[in-house]
């Protein structure tokens, strides 16, 4: 696809008080690592999930543009950003990757974050209050992500995340309603997660003792076992007391580039993968 990341910026549940406002801090220290000016960019995903208040309208990732203060005067501007939301669960940000490699030259902003829609820490929120952005951009030969491999089970699937509306009464916006796939979902899911990684090496060509994994932990060992069925021997995950989600690649991204001794992989794979139903495999060339 032809796309790289250029700096990468994630953010914990102090940094703000809002699922908006740490996803715009996110933005802004990403975007100040790279060296970029704001009048560059030309777009900005959200690829997050759980939200202020359940916001569905207008587009969360305007507010994130708005709050960053990334090209705020569309009229007149030489080069005006678009923003919008790009909703996939933990996929969404290598759904956001090839957006990104299809709308041109210019460098582009991916965030994502999750935080229950209260704005308040709740013990049965599974996620981890956070936010994570990336700056991506154009980059030369082989260098960067390739294609994207995807995979999903084919049984009927029920919603994760929900708004109770029939018990909601008048704190819709205060509430959501998380429940768990049974644990045939669970091996579903880990069979799924391992065929898309196989599926890109062999589709790829590349051995896995020259690839690392980068992928998010839906639950504890995931993203070993699924190494272990490739045959692929170094791994990164988030390094998170719990699950970011929708930010869960961003994290292990900035895990691998912190890592000593660094890596001496010549690829890089991303799995993004809910644990359940699908998963979506992207090779990265250094």
């Amino acid at each position: 696809m032809g796309v790289s990341i250029i700096s990468a910026a994630t953010v914990d549940a102090a940094a703000g008080a809002g699922s908006v406002e740490r996803c715009a801090l996110a933005v802004r220290a990403a975007l100040d690592q790279s060296g970029i000016g704001d009048s560059e960019i030309a777009l900005l995903l959200n690829t997050g999930i759980h939200r202020d208040e359940n916001i569905v309208e207008p587009a969360v990732a305007a507010l994130i543009q708005k709050q960053a203060g990334i090209n705020l005067r569309y009229q007149g501007q030489q080069r005006p950003a678009l923003s919008f939301d790009l909703m996939n669960g933990p996929c969404g940000f290598l759904d956001a990757v090839q957006v990104a490699a299809v709308t041109g030259a210019r460098p582009a902003v991916i965030v994502a974050g999750e935080g229950h829609p209260s704005r308040l820490e709740q013990s049965d929120f599974p996620y981890l209050t956070s936010a994570a952005a990336v700056v991506v951009g154009p980059s030369p030969g082989r260098a960067g992500f390739g294609a994207l491999y995807r995979a999903r089970t084919t049984a009927p699937v029920k919603p994760l995340a929900y708004v109770p509306l029939a018990t909601m009464g008048t704190e819709g916006c205060r509430v959501v309603g998380l429940d768990q796939p049974d644990e045939q979902a669970r091996q579903r899911g880990l069979d799924i997660a391992t065929e898309v990684v196989i599926a890109c090496l062999e589709q790829e060509g590349l051995d896995p003792a020259d690839c690392v994994l980068l992928a998010g932990e839906p639950r504890p060992g995931f993203a070993k076992t699924v190494a272990a069925a490739a045959g692929i021997d170094e791994v990164y995950t988030p390094g998170t007391p719990a699950d970011p989600h929708s930010a869960a690649l961003p994290f292990a991204y900035r895990s691998w580039r912190a890592a000593e001794p660094r890596s001496r992989a010549r690829h890089a794979l991303f799995l993004a993968a809910d644990g359940h139903f699908v998963a979506t495999c992207a090779p990265y060339g250094l």
